[in-house]
Parts: structure tokens; C-alpha cells; sequence
């Protein structure tokens, strides 16, 4: 049965900075500087709610720059955003993520010398047992944190990491510790999940179940936006695509609008090319 869900971006522009009709995040003259260098330099950028949105540029472009500035892990020198209306100006990572919005990193940040169930438990929210007065009351916190590992236990076997709750995450694979990291972000039962290179590393058996469940998460509500190079993989599951190249934002659009754009392919291999970088598989 073909997919009836109206398009929301049927009517907006293809072009830099372009308008969403629900934009769940809203940026306004974001600049970072690193000395003389400008990594980033985005004049307007909105994120549309429930949809997967893909950040792509060249190596350098400043996406994960622009990642962190939106998460709360670096300050911008210049420029405002807001995300679900609220000013995320100042706001520190931790109350980005109570906010709703949280993210994973190219190089995972699994805490290896604890168990998956114990990095899991670390991802859920209003935990009494971490204030000092009541932990020492197990009555307190011992029915929230049956909860917490309830749902770590859901997720674990969604993820098909529950026969591995008990060991160390340092000894899992890479593309296991993708998706650990992945499913301890979903803990804090977030409203969009940011997903900095989601394929980076994994072998080709974790790939098509990384992008299944990213595929689950805009079909459960969760907005997405994530960094990748694999432009296949782009085209497959985006709704919508955003090209950086040196700081800037050059272009954004359907995927496979976007992979046709001669700027865009420009960008990625230079001026002077003869090869369709984006080119489909056999």
C-alpha cells in the first residue's frame, strides 16, 4: 500500500535557508570562529518536526561544529536558536537534553568499564537515586529505578543488545556501541535526537539495522536530524537534505535534487569533475 502521509515539504523551497512549515529547531546568524578561521557561518536554518533531515558536506564543511553549537557542547560567538521555542543561547548540554533534544558522536561515548545496562540506566531522566539526601533511602529511589531498567530492557531487546546487558560495553563491537549509544539517547524519551556519522565504522550487517531504526524513530514521533557520508544511505531514508561546504549552507532539498545540484557536486569533488558522485549502486 503506497505511503499516504502528506509531504511537508511539498510546498517549501528548495534553497538555503528555506522556510518549514513545523520547524522544530530555528537558527539565526550562527557564527563559530576558531581564531582567524570561521568554521561556521550559517545565516538561517530550520529543522522540520517528525521528519529525518540529513546535514552533508565535505570533510571540513563544519557540521559537527554546527552539531555542537545546536547541543550545547561549544558557544557560538554570534547568533541565535531556539528549539521547541525555547533559547538554547547559553543553555548547558544537560538541560538541552532535558529539554528533549539529544545526540550521539561520530566516536562513541560509551562508558566502557561499566555494563550495557548500567550506561543504559545513566540515559534516563529524573533519577531520585542520584540526589545525595536520597539515596540512602532505598524506598525513595528503588521503585524509579526498577522503572528505568524496565525500559533499558525494552530498548535493549529492540536494539537486539539484551543478551549483552551484562557485559562491559568496552567489550562490544563498534557498530554494537552505534547502536548502545543510540538506545541509551532514546532513555530520556527525547522529542528529536541529533545522530553525528550514525554509520561511521559499523559493518555492513549493523548498517541495515541502524537505519531501520532510525527509520522507527520518525515513525514513533522522534524528529531527526543526523551527519553522514554515505550518500546512498542519505538518499535512502532522508526527507530532506542540507548541505554545508565551508561553514556555509549551500543548498538543501529533496535528496535526490540536492545530489543532482552541480554546487553540491562542486563542493565534493572541485570544479572540474566528469563523475556523478552520487550515482546509484548497481
Amino acid at each position: 500500500m503506497p505511503d499516504m502521509t502528506p509531504n511537508p515539504f511539498a510546498d517549501v523551497d528548495s534553497k538555503p535557508g528555506s522556510a518549514k512549515p513545523d520547524p522544530i529547531i530555528v537558527a539565526d546568524g550562527i557564527v563559530r570562529q576558531f581564531g582567524g578561521l570561521t568554521a561556521v557561518d550559517v545565516k538561517h536554518f530550520e529543522a522540520q518536526r517528525h521528519a529525518i533531515t540529513a546535514l552533508i558536506g565535505p570533510n571540513g564543511a563544519g557540521k559537527s561544529t554546527f552539531f555542537n553549537l545546536l547541543t550545547g557542547f561549544d558557544s557560538a560567538n554570534a547568533g541565535t536558536a531556539t528549539f521547541n521555542d525555547m533559547k538554547l543561547d547559553s543553555m548547558s548540554s544537560a538541560n538541552v537534553a532535558r529539554a528533549g533534544m539529544v545526540r550521539t558522536f561520530q566516536l562513541t561515548k560509551a562508558l566502557n568499564r561499566m555494563s550495557v545496562m548500567e550506561n543504559m540506566r545513566l540515559g534516563a531522566q529524573h533519577q531520585s537515586g542520584e540526589n545525595m539526601l536520597t539515596a540512602m533511602l532505598s524506598p525513595l529511589w528503588s521503585k524509579r529505578e526498577k522503572e528505568v531498567t524496565a525500559q533499558a530492557e525494552v530498548l535493549l531487546e529492540r536494539f537486539k543488545l539484551l543478551d549483552k546487558q551484562d557485559d562491559y560495553a568496552g567489550s562490544l563491537s563498534g557498530g554494537q556501541r552505534k547502536l548502545l549509544e543510540m538506545a541509551r539517547a532514546l532513555m530520556s524519551k527525547p522529542s528529536m535526537i541529533m545522530l553525528d556519522e550514525p554509520m561511521a565504522g559499523v559493518n555492513p550487517a549493523l548498517t541495515e539495522s541502524l537505519l531501520d531504526h532510525i527509520v522507527g524513530l520518525k515513525e514513533e514521533g522522534v524528529t531527526v536530524l543526523f551527519v553522514e557520508h554515505d550518500m546512498h544511505m542519505v538518499r535512502r531514508i532522508s526527507d530532506w537534505v542540507v548541505v554545508m561546504s565551508e561553514g556555509k549552507i549551500i543548498a538543501e532539498g529533496d535528496p535526490h535534487e540536492v545530489m543532482a545540484n552541480q554546487d553540491v557536486q562542486d563542493a565534493y569533488l572541485g570544479n572540474h569533475h566528469d563523475t556523478d558522485l552520487f550515482e546509484e549502486r548497481e
